[in-house]
């Protein structure tokens, strides 16, 4: 089995998910198999085009990383698969309310996924410093009612999102990190440091319509600064 396992982690790394779902369905059921069942899933649903349908498949493949880290709450492997795929879920999510019960999930795996790495992830870091900022920045209104909705919220500040930001930028720096640094800084009111990251956005080139966004946000964030 663990021969099979390097070539399922091959198949997943170049994103030939239904070849690695075929071998895994061969194998018996540990939380090793369970959470690649859950990233070969989740790569499947990238390509599905019914938004519920997607939906569907990465809510199964996020109850099987649960079940793989409720197995082996030391495996990082587990927790990040969770983290992404908790992420995607909130990020398409159609109401408040599952937005912020699975972005609490995805601050969880998130949070043990970091902790458990040996090195630190650029993308992990970057992912829970966005996080942050889209908790601090909520209006006192938006926090009211959502501690209304789930019981409570993580406690994240503009501070916590820096930290995050910072450490991220510093293993590698990409156009998104440098556009939330630059929001972050915007909501502590930190006016001289929000103008060179949104500057830096600015400068680089726009790869994706997404990047454009940014840069043309950022591009009249800049003319009231």
């Amino acid at each position: 089995q663990a021969i099979d396992m390097h070539n399922v982690d091959a198949l997943l790394l170049e994103d030939r998910a239904d070849e690695a779902l075929e071998q895994l369905a061969k194998m018996e059921k540990s939380w090793e198999v369970e959470w690649r069942l859950a990233q070969a899933m989740f790569l499947q649903s990238n390509s599905i085009e019914d938004n519920e349908k997607r939906r569907l498949l990465c809510r199964e493949a996020l109850v099987l990383a649960e079940s793989s880290f409720s197995s082996s709450p030391l495996s990082s492997d587990a927790a990040k698969t969770a983290s992404i795929i908790a992420g995607s879920i909130s990020e398409s999510a159609t109401s408040s309310l599952e937005q912020m019960k699975i972005g609490a999930l995805f601050k969880k795996y998130l949070d043990a996924t970091i902790q458990l790495l040996s090195e630190p992830d650029m993308v992990c870091l970057h992912m829970r410093g966005r996080f942050s900022y889209k908790v601090a920045s909520l209006s006192f209104v938006e926090k009211t009612l959502a501690c209304k909705l789930v019981g409570s919220l993580p406690a994240c500040s503009y501070d916590d999102a820096l930290k995050d930001l910072l450490a991220a930028d510093s293993i590698e720096s990409t156009i998104e990190n440098d556009f939330i640094l630059a929001k972050t800084y915007l909501g502590k009111g930190d006016k001289k440091n929000a103008r060179i990251y949104f500057t830096r956005v600015v400068e680089r080139k726009a790869e994706t319509a997404v990047h454009e966004e940014m840069v043309e946000e950022s591009k009249k964030r800049l003319t009231k600064l």
